[in-house]
């Protein structure tokens, strides 16, 4: 059986001058409608199915072509070179390590040998540490005699237990003793190991400052020499509960002096992590008297719902700025700034229910409302964590005081029959 397979829609011709590879593409970021808009051919690498993985498989829909890498590294570049691909994306962080790997057998900016720079927490704390770069106090390991040693020794009063692999969809676990680690352990490890293909984890020094992400871009450096430029584009400030559930983000103004601290900090923590090109996000968190420290970063465009109105309050194209820095057609890459007040609001349930329509609807008739992501009747499960959330809401407003108002509107309307209760399902 070949090491790949190429599944090619009909009606198009192989030797188009330019394409696209977006390697685990996934549905939320929809690099294929962005090529089509641009001419480009769009060109999809998945790889077998894994029965064991809970991950959606990466989604092909809208590409023109689909290689399936069963890994013969150098004839799934072989196969892109024959399509005409010019340029390699991760559509998803599940697809870093290919892409990393696929844009080296192409000869485009990559460093395979350091990729876990770029899609492992614990990987990061590390090199940034050695960089005397400041992180919090953190250890990998996948043995956990290991880490029930560090953690007599570190003495620190507590911890976040969590997947070394950034693509993980697994909440941390916060872990005040080693009988607390040792209970979560296995678990935790299981599911890095079905999501990541690892079983490696940190153990993290937990932090109660407030979290942050930065979204940045990087153009390769010029065939001539130098390296590679990298460029804040946006700055998200981020807010939880009491319980730290994720309740709002909100967009910070480019010129204020926390956004440019966060910047000055995710730029160094790029060069240091050896980003080569394309988009980036930083999740930071920021501790009085230490500054900005970095939890994870991930070498991939990060979409959210909130997209088209970034696009309408900056001019931030998320996925086509991202295809902007590789392909080499493509014009530069602008610095926006904020015109606009821009939030996301995370919807959360008590109780199991269903959305109740007539409450949707005075929902998204208030003014700030620009997008949402609600479906009335649909059935909604109890809010336990940031990740089983009901929905979000987008607000985009020139005023901050009108996205306040309907800010504290959403929450009543939560709070007086948003959800009809008692639904299962």
């Amino acid at each position: 059986m070949s090491a790949f397979t190429v599944l090619a829609r009909p009606g198009r011709h192989l030797g188009l001058p330019e394409a696209a590879a977006i390697v685990a593409p996934c549905p939320h970021a929809d690099y294929a409608r962005v090529l089509a808009r641009r001419n480009t051919v769009a060109v999809a690498v998945t790889t077998p199915d894994n029965p064991t993985s809970l991950l959606p498989s990466a989604d092909p829909t809208g590409y023109e072509h689909t290689v399936v890498h069963g890994g013969g590294l150098g004839l799934t570049g072989r196969r892109l070179r024959s399509l005409g691909v010019r340029a390699v994306l991760a559509g998803s962080p599940r697809g870093i390590a290919l892409a990393e790997r696929l844009a080296d057998a192409l000869d485009l900016p990559a460093d395979p040998a350091t990729v876990l720079r770029r899609c492992d927490r614990g990987e990061q704390a590390s090199v940034l540490a050695q960089a005397q770069v400041n992180v919090p106090c953190t250890w990998r390991t996948d043995q956990l005699t290991t880490a029930l040693a560090w953690w007599r020794i570190c003495t620190l009063p507590a911890v976040l237990l969590l997947p070394a692999a950034v693509e993980v969809p697994a909440a941390p676990v916060l872990c005040r003793s080693s009988g607390e680690i040792a209970a979560a352990w296995r678990q935790m490890r299981r599911t890095a190991h079905i999501h990541g293909g690892t079983g490696h984890l940190v153990l993290r020094e937990h932090l109660p400052g407030r979290r942050y992400s930065v979204h940045s871009l990087t153009r390769p450096a010029p065939a001539s020499g130098g390296e590679p430029v990298h460029t804040v584009t946006d700055v998200w400030a981020h807010s939880h509960t009491a319980g730290g559930i994720l309740d709002r983000v909100d967009l910070l103004p480019r010129d204020g002096m926390l956004a440019r601290a966060l910047s000055r900090y995710a730029l160094r923590a790029l060069e240091v992590l050896g980003v080569r090109a394309g988009p980036s996000r930083c999740h930071l968190l920021y501790e009085p008297g230490r500054g900005p420290l970095l939890l994870s970063a991930v070498a991939a465009a990060d979409t959210s719902p909130a997209d088209q109105a970034l696009q309408a309050a900056t001019g931030i194209d998320r996925l086509g700025d991202a295809l902007n820095t590789v392909l080499p057609s493509a014009a530069g890459t602008g610095h926006p700034s904020v015109r606009r007040h821009l939030v996301r609001v995370r919807l959360h349930a008590r109780r199991a229910g269903t959305i109740n329509p007539d409450r949707v609807a005075a929902l998204r008739a208030l003014p700030t409302v620009v997008h949402d992501t609600l479906m009335p009747g649909a059935l909604v499960e109890p809010t336990t964590s940031s990740h089983s959330t009901v929905g979000e809401v987008v607000l985009s407003h020139r005023s901050g005081q009108a996205i306040e108002t309907d800010y504290r509107h959403i929450r009543r309307l939560e709070a007086t029959g948003l959800y009809i209760l008692g639904g299962s399902r």
